[in-house]
């Protein structure tokens, strides 16, 4: 058996680190010390993101059961966020794809939201319980400031995962970016699921105060020094990064309003993929499934933050080796494959509900985690592939566009599909009282009927992708294309000489 000699293993790292800190290796353009800013920084920006979360209304928990607020006006709520959605998005897009500035397309946002997220998700701590005694006035003034903070959010999150699209014009660099730089900044989910219900159960779990992550002061001051401390590993990423497209020296990206929607609605894989995100609406529901298991289930002030970030941890595996699946099998296979088995694995979940341990339903929690882990790679990979192929087709990155457009047909979805889960708790008896989450003949078919629902739509979200027919070859030659456009435009090759080369390269493009 060969020995591994660590002293030489060392060495030969510590001799990559300094020949490529600032200089990448050849035929990648990320160095050392980029890809450390993307990480690290992408620690805080997730982060930041997934505690913003918590300040949305969740069934049962968290700042709604702070406010006492019923289930159906969750619902409403939601509505309304949906409707003010489908109403910002076009202009969204229209923002994002007209930015131009020496920082690029995606850092300045990085730089400039985080003081108004701050501030609004300060405001609706403090200023929404003050009119807790009036649901209707409490229920519209939470309203506006909640989605005054999406507004921001919104913008800053487009700016996170669209720099991983951006980074590299190398498609097998950007996967590894993916692959390695997600399964560090996950750490930020990992430390906000982890940190958040350990703080607020430790120190707002007696008293007049509230009930740990049920209670108004974890959102007060828990929440907003937590925030402060993410986006400020943030600047990191906003700093320490650039963004690299194929595009003319000189090129300016204007794109019209109504050209803008309708060149991204005549993207064939654009419709594939946000059609699977659509049929996969109800994975949302294992976020639910979680929180309740550790809070109603198991019971305990530890429960939540540490089986939260151990079901996290799951992400990780998958996160890693999706890069090389998507090498070796290619993205169409891994996604399909990883949606199916996902689907497999929550089937259990129906039947072992009340029957076993609450530790079993955690360990199979794990297991549906990791195959949803992937999604954390092949997401952001199947985006820049659309994004890239739009380019091609219209000569403009629309990547505002195509990321709004996308949410905002997830927000069309949500506004049908969003009355199951309040009909369903309805039906058993639970309304805006969490405590009787607590009885077993409420939680245990609840849980049940999440479980088919999700596994069903695990299934379902497999079927657009079948019909996924850009291979890796065939991105191969669309930016081999996209390279010669930008030549001819610099002026570094000859009309005829761009002509006869993206005749060759169509050619083998049509090929593939």
């Amino acid at each position: 058996m060969k020995r591994i000699n660590i002293r030489a293993s060392i060495m030969r790292g510590t001799s990559f680190l300094k020949t490529h800190w600032k200089t990448p290796e050849a035929g990648r353009f990320v160095s050392v010390k980029e890809f450390l800013a993307f990480s690290m920084g992408g620690i805080g920006v997730y982060g930041a993101v997934c505690l913003v979360g918590y300040s949305s209304l969740t069934a049962g928990a968290y700042l709604a059961a702070a406010l006492d607020i019923d289930s159906s006006a969750i619902w409403y709520i939601s509505i309304i966020t949906s409707i003010i959605t489908i109403i910002r998005s076009p202009f969204l897009s229209k923002i994002i794809d007209n930015t131009n500035t020496k920082f690029g397309k995606f850092r300045p946002y990085l730089i400039t939201m985080p003081v108004p997220i701050l501030l609004f998700t300060i405001l609706l701590a403090w200023v929404t319980p003050i009119f807790k005694y009036n649901t209707l006035i409490m229920l519209v003034v939470f309203a506006i400031l909640f989605n005054l903070q999406q507004f921001f959010l919104t913008l800053y999150n487009v700016a996170f995962t669209t720099a991983v699209q951006v980074i590299s014009p190398v498609q097998n660099e950007r996967e590894m970016l993916m692959g390695l730089g997600s399964t560090i900044y996950s750490l930020g989910a990992t430390a906000t699921n982890l940190l958040f219900p350990i703080f607020a159960n430790l120190m707002f779990s007696v008293g007049a105060s509230g009930d740990g992550v049920n209670s108004i002061e974890s959102f007060k001051w828990i929440l907003p020094i937590m925030l402060i401390v993410f986006f400020g590993f943030g600047y990191f990423m906003a700093f320490g990064i650039k963004e690299r497209v194929i595009t003319p020296k000189k090129h300016t990206n204007k794109i019209g309003f109504f050209a803008g929607i309708k060149d991204t609605f005549k993207n064939k894989y654009f419709l594939l993929y946000n059609s699977s995100t659509v049929l996969n609406f109800a994975s949302a529901y294992l976020g639910t499934l979680q929180l309740w298991i550790c809070t109603y289930l198991i019971n305990t002030q530890w429960a939540l933050g540490v089986f939260s970030t151990i079901i996290g941890a799951a992400y990780a595996p998958a996160m890693l080796s999706a890069p090389f699946l998507m090498k070796k099998f290619g993205k169409r296979k891994v996604v399909i494959g990883f949606s199916l088995l996902s689907s497999v694995f929550v089937l259990p979940m129906v039947f072992l509900v009340g029957t076993v341990s609450p530790y079993i339903l955690i360990v199979l929690l794990c297991v549906i985690r990791f195959f949803n882990g992937a999604q954390v790679i092949t997401g952001p990979a199947l985006n820049s592939q659309i994004n890239d192929f739009q380019q091609f087709k219209t000569g403009k990155r629309a990547e505002g566009y195509i990321n709004q457009y996308g949410a905002l047909i997830g927000t069309v979805a949500s506004i049908g599909l969003g009355f199951i889960p309040p009909l369903i708790y309805h039906s058993y008896g639970f309304y805006d009282d969490s405590n009787v989450l607590y009885n077993p003949n409420i939680l245990y078919p609840i849980l049940r009927i999440l479980s088919i629902f999700v596994a069903c739509s695990s299934l379902a979200s497999a079927v657009p992708i079948f019909f996924w027919d850009l291979s890796e070859k065939k991105h191969v030659k669309i930016m081999e294309i996209l390279k010669v456009r930008a030549q001819l435009q610099d002026g570094e090759i000859t009309a005829e000489a761009a002509n006869a080369a993206e005749t060759n390269l169509a050619t083998e493009f049509e090929a593939c």
